[in-house]
């Protein structure tokens, strides 16, 4: 009798996604970045398509290569792995072991510089810009709206995973080369921007307390300064981080410890 083929289950699929989504930060390394994650993530599958002990180990050495992209959008490398591993596991001579290897590398560029600007640069930073802005009112909302933010980005690893697995890797041109795609991108970062600017001054705080005394009459810089402009000193402020970061190449951990050296010294000497 034919052998039966080897499928997974929706709760199979269910199980890598978890696993990949858990774990996919945590083993980190300059050596093979992400495999270990990816490798764990997919072991359960693997061990269901090749009962045979050598396949087995033959899958996992193969994603054990190095590996690193974009964690939710990552999603569409995943479902792209579990479709040609099934296939191969149904039909040893269908797909090569290096053809496998290849498509995951491949793909590691493009689908992180999507995730990396669409679900990180845009959906994942509006989410804790608008829940920073709401815990520093006192809101609990700004919990809820993290949390969404989070979940948002899940459902598009879990949507992504699922789409890939059923329709194959040439689903993921379709997705990536879509020009509404684009379009939401492009969209999604002119709203993060104006979002970051506008809470920028919202949250940002910097004001000068030199006042001045001219017959009975109190001169406040900071009155004068908000005559000219609102808002002045936090914008130029975030202009001259950027500046450092962007054309000086200053570390973030610096600008915070000179930050910080900054404030005190003016906070003592009465500037700020």
């Amino acid at each position: 009798m034919a052998e039966s083929r080897r499928t997974l289950t929706t709760k199979d699929v269910n199980n890598v996604i978890a696993r990949w989504y858990i774990t996919t930060e945590m083993s980190l390394n300059y050596e093979r970045m992400q495999s270990i994650a990816y490798t764990y993530a997919l072991m359960p599958a693997l061990k269901k398509l090749y009962p045979d002990k050598e396949q087995y180990k033959e899958a996992l050495q193969r994603h054990l290569e190095l590996f690193n992209t974009n964690a939710t959008a990552g999603g569409l490398i995943l479902g792209t792995t579990l479709a040609m591993e099934e296939e191969k596991a149904n039909d040893p001579d269908a797909i090569p072991g290096s053809s496998i290897i290849a498509v995951k590398t491949g793909l590691m560029g493009p689908v992180a510089a999507f995730g990396d600007s669409f679900s990180a640069g845009t959906l994942t930073t509006l989410a804790i810009l608008a829940a920073c802005s709401l815990a520093q009112a006192g809101s609990m909302a700004g919990f809820w709206v993290l949390f969404l933010g989070t979940m948002i980005t899940l459902c598009e690893l879990i949507l992504f995973t699922k789409l890939t697995y059923k329709k194959g890797k040439s689903v993921i041109k379709d997705i990536l080369s879509s020009s509404l795609m684009t379009d939401i991108i492009e969209g999604a970062n002119i709203l993060g921007m104006t979002m970051m600017g506008a809470l920028t001054a919202s949250m940002v705080s910097l004001s000068v307390a030199i006042t001045a005394n001219f017959n009975e009459a109190t001169l406040t810089v900071q009155d004068k300064l908000d005559a000219i402009m609102p808002g002045m000193l936090p914008m130029a402020v975030l202009f001259i981080y950027y500046y450092l970061i962007s054309k000086k190449q200053v570390s973030v951990v610096k600008l915070v410890l000179s930050t910080i050296v900054i404030g005190l010294v003016c906070a003592l000497i009465g500037l700020f």
